[in-house]
């Protein structure tokens, strides 16, 4: 009964072919749709929208660091696989989503020297690409059932040209017309692209934690079954 729950839970259809990607982005697709508010009895956390609590980045070779906090980020329920491969052998998977996400975040821009801090509002749109490499094992639960264990993941990121940061125009006029956090202008402006990067990146591997936990939740209580016919 509690199996028959948790299938029509989440409504998982038919198992894929571990090389059909197409099959498999369908039901990652349900699998999202149906998950990404999270399910808190199955310890599924909420993807989307999903809060990272804060984030702070230090563009290389700048007296500045981007203190953000309350990041809210859309996007990750229409992720979709670009790329899946799985060695039997090794036990070993490689998978790849593509986001077009969004965020809004709250954000206090700290000058080092002299010390001072302005804060605001940022939000930004971005193309992305994360990538996780995780292990997995089979375990037998107490009923005889076998089930995917999820081991412990890598995350990685690529971003897609250059992602839209938008800051409130107040924040905006007073980096602009004060004296000492425009000396550090033209050091930012060398690696601002770079950093934009990086703050989407820091930002994607952040959510892909959340976004493999809730496969790990997923595999502890469906049977292996559920997920492949040929592994």
């Amino acid at each position: 009964v509690f199996l028959q729950t948790v299938l029509s839970d989440l409504q998982l259809p038919e198992p894929c072919l571990a090389t059909d990607i197409d099959c498999l982005t369908k039901v990652t697709q349900v699998f999202l749709d149906n998950t990404s508010g999270g399910i808190p009895k199955y310890d599924i956390r909420p993807l989307d929208p999903i809060t990272i609590p804060s984030l702070d980045v230090t563009p290389e070779g700048v007296g500045v660091t981007f203190h953000f906090k309350n990041i809210v980020v859309n996007g990750f329920k229409n992720q979709k696989i670009s790329s899946f491969k799985l060695d039997k052998d090794s036990k070993a998977v490689d998978l790849k989503t593509k986001v077009d996400l969004s965020l809004n975040s709250d954000v206090d821009v700290e000058l080092h020297k002299p010390s001072k801090t302005l804060s605001g509002t940022v939000s930004a749109e971005a193309k992305a690409e994360g990538t996780a490499q995780y292990t997995y094992s089979f375990v037998t639960d107490d009923k005889g059932v076998e089930h995917y264990e999820v081991g412990p993941e890598s995350n990685s990121c690529e971003v897609f040209g250059d992602p839209k940061f938008t800051i409130n125009p107040e924040i905006l006029s007073a980096i602009q017309n004060d004296v000492d956090f425009q000396a550090e202008r033209e050091k930012y402006l060398e690696v601002a692209a770079k950093t934009r990067q990086q703050i989407i990146c820091d930002i994607v591997k952040t959510v892909y934690v959340t976004a493999i936990h809730n496969i790990r939740a997923s595999a502890r209580i469906l049977p292996k079954s559920a997920y492949f016919k040929d592994v």
